[in-house]
Order: C-alpha cells, then structure tokens, then sequence
C-alpha cells in the first residue's frame, strides 16, 4: 500500500522550501524595484517590469501556500478517517 504519509511530508518539505525561496526572492526583488524607482526616472520602465514580477512572484507564493493548507488538510482529515478503527498496515 501506497505510504501517503510519507509522500505527504515530502511534498510538504519541497513545498515549504519553494515558499521559502519566494518569500526570499520577492522580498530581493521587492528592494530592488523600490531602489531602482527611487534612483531615477530613466529606470522606471524597469522599475515596473520588476514590480510586475514580483506580483507574479507573490501570487505564485500564495497559490503554493494555498495549496499546501489544502493538502495538509486533506491528510489531516484523512487521518482522521483512518482513526475508525481501521488497522490496514503501510508499508
């Protein structure tokens, strides 16, 4: 039988390091664009491109949140349902 569990925590490890990544990126980019604004009017059209991939950056970060309470749920409830008095063994 399929070991959920462990595939669980896996993802959520993966998961919580790309969240992690993100957090850090858009936090860099986020400096770098107000930096670039504030700098000069010449960088503007910069400036902006970058805002726009930071908002990118913070959606992609809050679908990938989003996604890992839904999952984490998901076992969660999971457990629960396991805890009828079912004793299947995993392997």
């Amino acid at each position: 039988m399929t070991d959920f569990k462990s595939m669980y925590y896996h993802l959520a490890g993966r998961t919580a390091t790309a969240v992690d990544v993100l957090e850090a990126t858009t936090s860099i980019m986020e400096a770098n664009a107000r930096a670039m604004i504030a700098s000069a009017e010449s960088m503007v059209v910069s400036a902006e491109s970058t805002m726009a991939s930071v908002e990118s950056l913070v959606s992609l970060k809050e679908k990938l949140k989003l996604a890992q309470r839904e999952t984490e749920d998901m076992f969660i409830n999971g457990d629960e349902d396991d805890a009828d008095g079912s004793t299947e063994e995993t392997i």
